[in-house]
């Protein structure tokens, strides 16, 4: 407990800080710098609080009267905290990353003649303070960056602390302003009783003590972390450590060097632990994965059912890597995914999660170990009141609290106040939520942030958030609804993509988003996207600011962010005073001026260019500019600044590649795909190819029409829709032996050729690679096979659909076609994506059919359809004779 001078009086945050010293030389503050550890002691953070609070004093600070922090974590911010707490003043926390412009009209608003700022933000403020302001800044040294003279908040120290004044328990302790996830920040005055309702309830439970270090890697501006992280460990006497940096690598050194054994944190960093450590050992060895997984299960199963935790000795090497001694997690600030808290809580962590405001002093319900629910908030703290206003038939209704910790208005804003509160005196928190038999709080949402469909349909945006960020490719994710609908900012894995091989991001997304919405209902799906590449905005503890988020669609989805591009660097400058870079770009813009593109324009995803269509830019660039481009450099090619930098490279580092003029030529390994298979391997092929004909004919029932329309012989190709990995064998099982033996198979380069067995497996299939990162090679061995009078079977959409509807046709089967000049011919597939969806591990049994269409010329496609160029007009074109064939009353034969 908190020592008082009078054990009469409501305890203090001011009569917490003064009774650190009872503590002695136990380190309180460590910092991490430079793979070092910093500590200060509690008896030596007790003198400095009480000699800063005699200087504020000596200097004239008022009681109640606001000293602000406008500073990031550090020993000094925790220092004046305290010494304005023992001088009776009020503490006015800003985040430091807050504009100064915006910092100043909140110092303004809270009638604060004190700032404590970092030196840049101290610099930066002192145009814009009234000269009456006192400025200091959060650090040692007496100069700025600007040479304005800031003196230090050390110049403050008194020599020797003197007595200080009794607090009053109701006076104002800390002013904080909301995070603005729905608009303008409000003002919340917390008093001493509020504050250390919350302290008290929460070191009553023991939880942490003078053996344990814990990390604080959240800002001290929050009332969560300045309460749970810094209040509560320095009245038990625990350590509060501050890692250098907030990364991944930053946290886990701190862990390791300052043996933290306690982090208070929030959800998006303890899902952010859990994926790191799962994709981890998802590169490890198919043992050891294996073995995880079935830990994990044994783990998760003692821990559910019996409430034996068996994690740290089942995960005892992964526990000596990441931190020995962490063993609580503390988690606030957003809803923690009960997935995620079991699998930490299997692990061998044990987590402590709560709800709270700032309206509450962060924290009013908690889930102690001792009384807990995994997948609610808790029980209320201290004694605190919880209602559920207007439940709806499941027990819904919004969250209303009643307690000590609970605020009494917000400053200077009485409408504000007056629509917080009900009319007998219970706090609205604007939450929706219901209270289980047992007395949980279970939160839904946000009331203001929930979604009404055109169909009276109620969405919640983190339910349908949770399910499509479950998934390695996509980032973030944010849900919001326009024109009646529900749609999507989507910030994709950028690396995680390439690293899969992939190098058709909206591709991907698409796909990923259509199979993940097949998880939820039909009014929960989302009926439009835009990928942004820049994070969604968020407050410090990771909610969005949803209000931002209707602006930003619009902008993405217009292309806006293209054509209010920032002024050029001076590196991009002298990039584009060079040649041929200077001539490339004037160029680009030209022929992509309806899109309004910048150096930062991702060729694939702003302007369209898949992996064969890099195949004209380079012919492009080589019959304009005699510029060159190897397969790896257009792999590495991110932006239009990656082109032009690659086409600016030095002959001496650039391949040379031979032109539209003449053929690529084939490597060895590629010369294999084109020559016969050895016999052997044949009379494998044609076993297999009899037996997934009898399969289709008899299990699946396969109808056949328009066999009448294909040339006896090769060249040509056959385009197909793509809904399943039953495709290929449905084409195979549809056609006769004579036409079967022909054919050649593009097949996934990364996917099914990696291993000795897949090429085995591929060469007796008669499946060649087709390789995104290589598009000239691709062309150069589809075409061979071409010349050889084989039959290729291409499907033009590249990805199995997930949805069952056809896709858009990619431009590289134009490109094909276009360099080929061979006969193409439509085919549609039905019944194979019931039969195998992308989210079956295993088929089941339907009837399948395909109609194969009339063959159509590359110049008759061209002519009929619509594009910029005539690959994008044959692959649309083409992609509509497929369509035609699905249609009831279409004609077998496409037209052409």
């Amino acid at each position: 407990m908190v020592k008082q001078a009078d054990p009469h009086r409501p305890p203090t945050v001011a009569a917490l800080f003064d009774a650190l010293a009872a503590y002695g030389e136990s380190p309180a503050l460590m910092t991490v710098r430079e793979g070092a550890v910093e500590a200060i002691s509690f008896a030596a953070l007790h003198h400095d609080t009480r000699r800063l609070a005699t200087g504020l004093l000596k200097a004239g600070l008022a009681r109640g009267e606001g000293v602000v922090l406008y500073g990031a974590n550090s020993p000094a911010w925790i220092t004046v905290r305290g010494a304005v707490a023992l001088a009776g003043g009020k503490t006015v926390a800003l985040d430091h990353l807050t504009p100064v412009e915006e910092a100043t009209r909140l110092i303004k608003d809270a009638g604060a003649g004190w700032v404590l700022a970092d030196a840049g933000n101290a610099a930066a403020l002192r145009a814009l303070l009234p000269g009456e302001s006192r400025l200091f800044r959060l650090a040692d040294g007496r100069r700025s960056g600007d040479g304005e003279t800031v003196p230090s908040w050390r110049s403050l120290l008194a020599d020797e602390p003197a007595p200080l004044p009794e607090i009053d328990a109701d006076n104002v302790d800390m002013l904080v302003y909301t995070s603005g996830t729905t608009g303008a920040p409000k003002g919340i005055e917390l008093t001493h009783r509020m504050m250390m309702a919350n302290v008290t309830a929460i070191c009553a439970e023991g939880l942490v003590g003078p053996g344990d270090r814990a990390l604080l890697p959240l800002p001290l501006h929050h009332v969560y972390p300045g309460l749970v992280g810094l209040l509560v460990p320095l009245t038990a006497g625990t350590a509060v450590v501050l890692p250098e940096a907030v990364t991944g690598p930053g946290i886990l050194e701190a862990l390791r060097l300052a043996e933290g054994s306690v982090v208070v944190g929030v959800p998006r960093l303890y899902g952010a632990l859990l994926a790191g450590i799962e994709s981890r050992i998802e590169t490890r060895g198919r043992l050891l994965r294996m073995g995880f997984r079935a830990m994990l299960a044994i783990s998760l199963l003692l821990r559910r059912r019996l409430g034996i935790s068996v994690g740290r000795c089942l995960f005892g090497a992964l526990h000596r890597q990441f931190a020995p001694r962490l063993r609580l997690l503390a988690c606030g600030g957003a809803h923690l995914d009960i997935g995620v808290h079991w699998k930490l809580e299997a692990l061998g962590w044990r987590v402590v999660n709560g709800y709270g405001l700032a309206e509450t002093a962060s924290i009013f319900t908690v889930n102690f170990p001792g009384a807990r629910r995994i997948g609610s908030e808790g029980r209320p703290l201290g004694g605190g009141g919880v209602r559920i206003a207007d439940p709806d038939v499941y027990g819904i209704g919004e969250i209303q609290l009643r307690g000590a910790s609970v605020f009494a208005g917000y400053r200077n804003n009485p409408d504000a106040s007056r629509e917080a509160f009900t009319a007998d005196g219970w706090f609205r928190t604007g939450d929706l939520g219901h209270i289980d038999r047992d007395g949980f709080l279970h939160v839904a949402g946000r009331l203001t942030e929930m979604i009404v469909l055109g169909g009276g349909k109620n969405v919640f945006p983190e339910d349908v958030e949770a399910v499509y960020g479950d998934n390695p490719l996509i980032a973030d994710i944010a849900v919001l609804e326009r024109d009646g609908v529900l749609v999507a900012l989507v910030l994709p894995d950028f690396a995680a993509i390439a690293e899969s091989g992939n190098t058709q991001v909206d591709s991907v997304i698409r796909v990923e988003l259509a199979t993940l919405s097949r998880r939820l209902p039909s009014w929960q799906r989302i009926a439009g996207y835009a990928i942004v590449r820049a994070p969604l905005p968020k407050t410090r503890l990771g909610k969005v600011r949803r209000f931002l988020l209707p602006e930003i669609y619009d902008t993405a989805r217009s292309g806006g962010a293209a054509a209010t591009a920032e002024p050029l660097a001076e590196r991009d400058r002298d990039l584009l005073a060079t040649e041929p870079a200077g001539a490339i770009w004037q160029w680009l813009a030209s022929r992509y001026a309806a899109r309004g593109v910048t150096l930062d324009t991702n060729p694939q995803l702003d302007l369209g260019i898949d992996s064969l269509g890099w195949m004209e830019i380079a012919i492009e660039l080589d019959e304009r500019f005699d510029v060159r481009l190897t397969e790896d450099q257009v792999a590495g090619i991110v932006t239009l600044r990656d082109l032009l930098s690659a086409a600016g490279a030095p002959p001496s580092a650039v391949e040379p590649t031979p032109g539209p003029s003449g053929p690529v030529r084939l490597t060895a390994e590629q010369r294999r795909w084109t020559t016969p298979m050895p016999a052997p391997l044949a009379f494998v092929a044609a076993l297999v190819l009899a037996l997934n004909r009898w399969v289709m004919r008899l299990v699946f029932r396969i109808e056949v029409r328009g066999l009448e329309n294909l040339p006896a012989r090769g060249p040509y190709m056959l385009a197909p829709n793509h809904a399943s990995y039953l495709d290929a064998p449905a084409i195979a099982g549809a056609l006769p032996f004579r036409i079967v033996r022909q054919i050649r198979w593009g097949g996934d380069a990364r996917k099914m050729f990696s291993s000795w067995f897949g090429r085995l497996a591929s060469r007796g299939a008669r499946i060649f690679p087709i390789n995104e990162r290589a598009p000239q090679a691709t062309l150069a061995l589809a075409g061979s096979l071409l010349e050889k009078g084989h039959i290729l079977v291409w499907f033009p959409e590249a990805w199995r659909t997930p949805d069952g509807r056809l896709q858009a046709f990619m431009p590289g089967v134009g490109t094909l076609l276009q360099h080929s000049g061979v006969l193409a011919v439509p085919v549609h597939i039905q019944g194979t994506f019931e039969a195998w969806p992308r989210d079956r591990r295993l088929p089941r049994v339907r009837r399948l059919r395909i109609v194969f269409g009339r063959p159509v010329t590359p110049a008759t496609l061209s002519a009929s359809g619509s594009g910029q160029t005539p690959e994008a007009r044959i692959a649309e074109a083409l992609h509509d004779a497929v369509a035609a064939l699905a249609e009831p009353n279409a004609s077998i034969a496409a037209s052409g």
